[in-house]
Parts: structure tokens; sequence; C-alpha cells
């Protein structure tokens, strides 16, 4: 164990909101499990434009906009849980994310139009990645959709 490691265990170095996220993400079971994270989460410390939407041309919503489009749709009353999707942890500064989930009492227009300003390329119903398991705690008793930007 190095020092820093044993130092940080004693409570004697405060870890960055990266480092946290990074334990929640591998407690979670990553990569053996598909992790979702929630929002507050994955824009918590989140400096890095490319972690969510990297490749929408033109005029990306900024991580700003993301951010708080996300947080409107999760304060919505139709919303049942909302959570942001680590598809890699290792490619930028921050975690890499290529989908949103959502479980909410919404019909697909309702999602798409909510969705509009972040320029999704795909909306799914249900979950678009379910090969493996993931941490989604139970999902309500609303539709579930995969809100994915390529």
């Amino acid at each position: 164990m190095s020092l820093k490691n044993f130092l940080s265990r004693l409570g004697l170095i405060k870890k960055d909101k990266r480092t946290l996220l990074l334990d929640k993400i591998n407690k979670a079971g990553y990569p053996e499990k598909e992790v979702f994270v929630s929002v507050a989460d994955f824009f918590d410390g989140n400096n890095d434009i490319g972690s969510i939407g990297a490749n929408i041309y033109p005029d990306p919503p900024s991580l700003l906009q993301f951010c708080e489009t996300l947080l409107a749709i999760e304060s919505n009353e139709k919303t049942n849980l909302i959570l942001i999707r680590i598809a890699d942890i290792e490619d930028s500064e921050w975690f890499y994310s290529d989908m949103v989930f959502i479980n909410g009492h919404y019909s697909m227009p309702e999602i798409k139009k909510l969705f509009k300003s972040l320029k999704s390329d795909e909306i799914y119903e249900g979950l678009m990645y379910d090969e493996k398991p993931n941490n989604i705690p139970d999902k309500g008793n609303g539709k579930s959709y995969s809100v994915w930007w390529d």
C-alpha cells in the first residue's frame, strides 16, 4: 500500500471528487456490471465537456446545460428515477457516459421533448444495454427509456 493510500485510509488525506466517485463505481461492480450513477454524482466535480454527448456536432450543449436539464427532469414529479451510465472510466479526465436511463410516467413523445435540447442520437424504450447485470434500483411502476448519444 502506498503512503498516500495509507494516509487516506486514516483520514489524513481527503479524496478528490473523482476518486470518491471511482470508489462508488468500483463498489457497484464495474466493469462486470453496467454501472449507473446519480446525476448529482456524475456532475459534482466534473469539468470535462467530453464526458457526455462528446460527438454532438455542431453546437453541442454545454456541460452546464446537460447538468441543469437532467436535474430539472429529475425534479419533475413524473420522474421516478434518472441515472447516468458509466461507459468508460479511463478515457479522459472524468468518466465517460453515452446513455441516460430514465423511468417515469412519460410517453415516448414526452421523453423526446424533454431531451430535445440535449440532442440525443436515439431513444429506446427499456434498458438499452441489458446484457450484463446492473446496479439500477427498483424502477417503480413507470416506463423506462434509454437516451443515447453516439
